[in-house]
């Protein structure tokens, strides 16, 4: 029973690394040449998991003397790790405006199985980025999702609820529970 559990281990986790390797390829090398192409004069960047993990290497890979139209970027349990050697603050000034972490604490897939092929290393979807920067604001959602669920729609009805959701949420703006 014990191998049997190993090897399954073994085998999501590099399952996780191979999915997490194809979205960083994705984001440095396609995001920037297909966003660009947009008509767009402001473009933000939602991202769910793994789709987090896209958005932040658009964002590392984006030429902020060339196109300046990458405003804000928006992580929903992300699959990213939040250590300082990911540079968010170098980052965080190829776009215009915030870089904004939701995370949820209790999220039981981001708590084991990303955690299998980053050394054990917390990602962003469960705990805030580490790195201080004006610009990068991280939002917990725990309280607000109030489950384990791994599921974009945990999230969506509660974005306009957060606060600092301004950050590329226009609607929240408008928001009574905000008092806008």
């Amino acid at each position: 029973m014990s191998l049997a559990l190993s090897t399954l281990k073994l085998g999501v986790g590099l399952l996780a690394h191979w999915e997490a390797h194809k979205a960083k390829k994705v984001g440095l090398d396609y995001g920037y040449p297909l966003l660009s192409s947009l008509p767009e004069r402001q473009i933000t960047l939602m991202g769910f998991s793994l789709g987090a993990r896209v958005a932040y290497y658009i964002m590392r890979g984006w030429p902020k003397t060339v196109d300046p139209r990458l405003k804000d970027i928006i992580l929903l349990s992300g699959a990213v790790r939040r250590q300082a050697d990911k540079q968010w603050s170098l980052h965080v000034e190829n776009i215009t405006g915030k870089l904004v972490n939701i995370y949820n604490e209790d999220d039981l897939v981001l708590a084991y199985v990303f955690k299998v092929p980053s050394l054990n290393r917390s990602p962003c979807g469960i705990k805030p980025i580490k790195e201080f920067h004006p610009r990068i604001e991280n939002l917990n959602a725990t309280h607000l999702i109030g489950s384990v669920e791994h599921s974009y729609k945990a999230y969506l009805p509660h974005l306009e609820l957060l606060p600092g959701s301004e950050a590329g949420l226009e609607s929240s703006l408008q928001s009574p529970a905000l008092g806008g």
